[in-house]
């Protein structure tokens, strides 16, 4: 099998799904295990995929949507288990501003790594 085959295999695995931008509806084509891993943070802080899509949209810096959500969501759970790793209890781990600001300001920062 050559390499343009196994692209190709890869981009099957992904799932387009539309969401709602403020006042704008886009697709985004995520893996499923990613789909999966936003839905988990949607239950767990209580939002809607809508929400959440436009809370990361407002924050990402110089990616494609698909990037920012695949970045945001290992920002998310990076959070998590450093705060274990310290220690913290269950009501000691970031909010979701707080780990959407990280994400903002690690975006904020890889952006002007790659421009220098």
């Amino acid at each position: 099998m050559g390499k343009w085959s196994v692209g190709r295999e890869k981009s099957l695995n992904r799932l387009r799904k539309n969401v709602t931008l403020g006042r704008r509806r886009t697709s985004v084509s995520l893996e499923e295990q990613v789909w999966n891993g936003l839905i988990d943070i949607c239950r767990r802080e209580n939002i809607g995929i809508d929400e959440l899509c436009a809370a990361v949209e407002q924050r990402r810096v110089g990616s494609s949507m698909s990037s920012a959500l695949r970045v945001f969501l290992l920002t998310y759970f990076r959070s998590i288990a450093e705060a274990l790793e310290e220690g913290a209890g269950i009501d000691d781990i970031a909010t979701l501003t707080a780990v959407l600001d990280r994400f903002h300001t690690e975006q904020a920062q890889a952006a002007g790594a790659t421009s220098d």
